[in-house]
């Protein structure tokens, strides 16, 4: 029969919680670790979707890769204290594992397949971990390329903002560079085509409003116009911008006979809005 300190001891292995609330559950379950178990686990479950609601908007962006695929991750915590603790990175080597293995290339592809399967595991797991930090987490997003259909590779900076790249054939040292190329320079499309026309539109009536207050002709207006436009995609594209490794080169030239299939660039964080907390307040609201 174990006794009360292998209880505790065999009831925080499996779950991860601390000391007091182990001893609590195992009182509440007469000291059968099963039942402690099952106690824990429902009533964690509630706290685990209470938090669920709370912005989480620190993290990792993480890559991982193996023979057959790369993923590149983006997964949220509500600190960067938690981020960089070795249990969320446990978690989050957990969950790439579960994703990489699968068959799911994105987040909305998983979320709107009908395999409940890998989404109760994926869930069950984030609830634990949900738990045992105390912080609400979430995965964001991710991209998992097949690497036996193209020459993958990632690139992550102090797992704060990272980018993966497929080409055509395969060229490890410019591989990296394009990965970190796209990190630093965060184009918005690979090339003119693909750029977003919406955005484009944007930039010729921010560039419109700024002409229409100079007192020039009309063909000249059209010419810093074009030459405005020219200059935004240059930045902005991929291809067009100035090679990392020379200012005076353009990816397109420096690419050759390669090609870049595509590309996926993260930013921790990027467009989530954070709560502005004001500590000051904070403390003097507890004791007032």
């Amino acid at each position: 029969m174990s006794t009360e300190l292998e209880l505790l001891k065999q009831l925080r292995d499996i779950t991860g919680a601390g000391i007091l609330d182990c001893k609590k559950y195992l009182v509440r379950a007469n000291n059968k670790l099963d039942d402690a178990i099952k106690l824990m686990r429902s009533e964690e479950g509630i706290k685990a979707d209470k938090k669920s609601s709370r912005v989480a908007a620190e993290g990792v962006v993480y890559f991982k890769s193996n023979s057959a695929k790369s993923l590149l991750i983006e997964i949220n915590s509500e600190t960067d204290f938690v981020a960089r603790g070795d249990d969320f990175l446990e978690y989050v080597n957990q969950t790439c594992e579960m994703i990489i293995t699968s068959s799911y290339t994105s987040l909305e592809m998983l979320h709107n397949s009908d395999d409940e399967a890998i989404k109760n595991n994926l869930e069950e797991l984030r609830k634990n971990y949900v738990t045992k930090l105390g912080e609400n987490i979430q995965i964001r997003r991710f991209d998992c390329l097949d690497n036996t259909k193209s020459f993958v590779t990632g690139y992550t900076h102090n797992n704060k903002i990272g980018a993966v790249v497929a080409l055509a054939k395969e060229d490890s040292q410019l591989s990296k560079d394009i990965c970190m190329q796209i990190v630093a320079s965060y184009p918005l499309a690979l090339d003119e085509n693909s750029l977003d026309e919406k955005t484009l539109a944007n930039e010729r009536d921010v560039y419109k409003a700024e002409l229409d207050k100079l007192d020039k002709k009309d063909d000249i207006k059209r010419n810093i116009m074009d030459g405005k436009v020219k200059k935004f995609i240059t930045d902005n594209t991929l291809l067009n911008q100035p090679y990392i490794k020379d200012g005076s080169l353009s990816l397109k030239k420096i690419l050759k006979d390669n090609e870049i299939l595509s590309y996926t660039r993260y930013q921790l964080g990027e467009g989530i809005e954070k709560k502005q907390e004001d500590f000051a307040d904070e403390v003097y609201s507890q004791i007032k």
